[in-house]
């Protein structure tokens, strides 16, 4: 601490500490750098991404947290909330047209697919969603599911890359069907997925790039810990950080053929006309 600094205290017993140093002000300097380059370089489309990530909170914190912390199934309420932070995201941000139905149905397909892929791993794994303070916090607590929790958070914690990667997809879909109209599904689908696989390509190595640097306090403990390798891994805070990046992962790679085939039986033949001519916002 330094003379001048501003700090939060703590009283208690007549006494009081010096707990933190006051950080609101710098973060919220920090959030309006990023609203502003957001809105000066997306423009139109900045804003409405800005007031869809806002109302997303809105339908996390007041919505999916309240009902899950009175005990409700944190995996229903986790989901409902994923269609409600889609609907907000995609139609707000990209305009009500096929696209953006076709990749709101296709990042609906592949939520629902990691969902149940989650559910039949974990529970084969054995995990008690204890592999965290905060969950053995809540545990004392009580009411709360923990391991539909963590299946809940791998599932909303991929929520906005799922977003970007299915109406990309569906975009290079659109673009293709204009180009030539007489593609049908399948030839829509075939030359759709060329793309995607590039896209697949470039997933992969930035999805393990970024949990791996999420994940480097786990690296250093794997070099302090004595502990073999193979039982460390096999230990419920390891297993499950590797688990939510391999499901989490699964739900972006799946995004792009679902999508891929949502986009091609919507624009096959031509329909939906190019992108520039249909009047909603993009």
């Amino acid at each position: 601490y330094r003379v001048g600094q501003r700090v939060v205290l703590y009283q208690e017993g007549g006494k009081t500490y010096v707990t933190e140093p006051d950080r609101m002000p710098w973060l919220l300097g920090l959030l309006g750098l990023f609203a502003f380059l957001a809105a000066l370089l997306g423009r139109g489309k900045g804003v409405r991404g800005l007031l869809g990530t806002f109302l997303s909170l809105l339908v996390v914190v007041y919505f999916v947290v309240p009902r899950v912390a009175a005990g409700g199934n944190p995996l229903l309420y986790a989901f409902l909330g994923s269609v409600g932070v889609l609907l907000l995201t995609v139609y707000l941000v990209h305009g009500v047209n096929r696209k953006t139905t076709a990749a709101l149905l296709g990042t609906l397909a592949s939520v629902a697919f990691v969902l149940f892929l989650a559910l039949f791993f974990t529970r084969s794994m054995g995990f008690t969603g204890l592999a965290s303070e905060e969950a053995l916090l809540l545990r004392q607590w009580g009411g709360v599911d923990l391991l539909s929790l963590f299946l809940a958070g791998v599932v909303v914690g991929t929520l906005g890359a799922l977003t970007d990667v299915s109406v990309t997809q569906a975009a290079v879909v659109q673009a293709l069907a204009h180009a030539n109209p007489r593609f049908g599904l399948g030839e829509l689908y075939r030359r759709g997925m060329e793309v995607g696989y590039d896209h697949i390509g470039s997933l992969v190595n930035t999805l393990v790039l970024a949990y791996a640097a999420g994940s480097l306090p786990l690296f250093l403990l794997l070099t302090r810990d004595p502990t073999p390798l193979r039982f460390l891994l096999n230990t419920e805070p390891f297993a499950a950080e590797i688990a939510s990046m391999v499901l989490g992962s699964l739900g972006l790679l799946l995004a792009v053929p679902f999508t891929t085939l949502m986009a091609a039986w919507f624009f096959q033949g031509g329909r939906g006309g190019p992108p520039e001519d249909h009047g909603h916002t993009h």
